[in-house]
């Protein structure tokens, strides 16, 4: 088996590349794969951003090889596996949470965060608030670009931005997160260590208004566990994802059934303490048969994104793909 030499002209941190979860590496090494320090050694030069590796078209155009892989949405926006440039003496692949190499299944990235036997709500359980929380960056906020695939605009981050700022204008939703409008949020909740942040903001709550910042096929991240986790119903946006083949339905509140801000928060504000427990118990027993399965579903889920690396690597090496 040959050898495939990668270096990376853009920051990989938390990334397989950068050996995030260990072994990582050690599993690129035993299939011959190895992160090297000089861009002239390389077979493929690799970065998580477009703009980072296209510089290096014209100064290599023959002999490299080119591959944008990365797990953040805005990161990189093509939906094909790969595509030419320079008239069509370069070719750029792509690995990204559209071509569905890296969310291999749902659970693909962040399982290994559902690692608890949480609680379930007793029947005699009083919704005693109705307030809902979102922790969350504005970034763009509601003039975040539209990010249109098949002709539906998948992206959420205007969508969510919009939601959030009626709720926090009406009084029902709290707002946690950096570069919001002066005024609008109540602190920035990334401050400090953020996994103990988010424990103490969502405890004082009951909903959670989650959406991911895009919706797309196995893309679910920690917002929705981290939400059950602490006993927070999820508010999240399930249409353009497969969200229902992990949960049931009438579990989460799925905003894509609402047609405005106002009808979502009048939903909730007329849910009774029953539904609430029903539905919060249907996400709980979600979360409690996917954490029973411990660290070998975490080492499957991990394996099962390395392979594609592994895959994709020994393809473009060879010309195959």
């Amino acid at each position: 088996m040959s050898t495939i030499k990668l270096y990376k002209v853009s920051s990989f941190k938390y990334t397989p590349f950068d050996d995030f979860e260990e072994g990582d590496l050690d599993y690129l090494k035993k299939n011959n794969i190895y992160v090297i320090d000089k861009i002239k050694d390389a077979d493929i030069i690799i970065s998580q951003n477009f703009k980072f590796l296209k510089k290096y078209f014209w100064r290599f155009i023959f002999g490299k090889k080119f591959l944008i892989w990365t797990v953040e949405p805005r990161f990189d926006t093509h939906f094909v596996k790969s595509k030419k440039y320079l008239f069509g003496m370069i070719k750029c692949h792509f690995m990204n949470i559209y071509t569905r190499d890296i969310f291999v299944t749902n659970l693909s990235v962040h399982c290994k965060k559902i690692n608890q036997n949480l609680e379930i709500f007793p029947d005699n359980f009083i919704l005693d608030s109705k307030k809902t929380v979102s922790l969350m960056s504005y970034y763009q906020g509601i003039d975040a670009s539209p990010l249109i695939y098949k002709g539906n605009n998948i992206d959420l981050v205007a969508l969510r931005s919009r939601v959030a700022l009626y709720g926090n204008s009406k009084g029902v939703l709290d707002i946690y997160g950096k570069g919001w409008p002066k005024g609008i949020s109540i602190e920035d909740s990334r401050d400090g260590d953020w996994g103990l942040s988010k424990i103490r903001v969502l405890s004082q709550y009951n909903f959670n208004l989650c959406f991911e910042n895009t919706a797309a096929f196995n893309y679910m991240t920690e917002k929705i566990w981290d939400s059950i986790q602490n006993y927070c119903l999820p508010i999240y946006y399930a249409k353009n994802t497969n969200a229902y083949e992990v949960f049931p339905e009438n579990s989460f509140i799925d905003y894509s059934q609402f047609s405005s801000p106002e009808e979502l928060f009048n939903f909730i504000d007329n849910m009774s303490s029953e539904e609430f427990v029903i539905r919060i118990n249907k996400c709980i027993r979600v979360y409690n048969t996917i954490s029973k399965k411990g660290i070998a579903l975490v080492k499957e889920e991990r394996k099962k994104i390395l392979d594609q690396i592994v895959l994709k690597l020994f393809l473009m090496s060879n010309n195959e793909c």
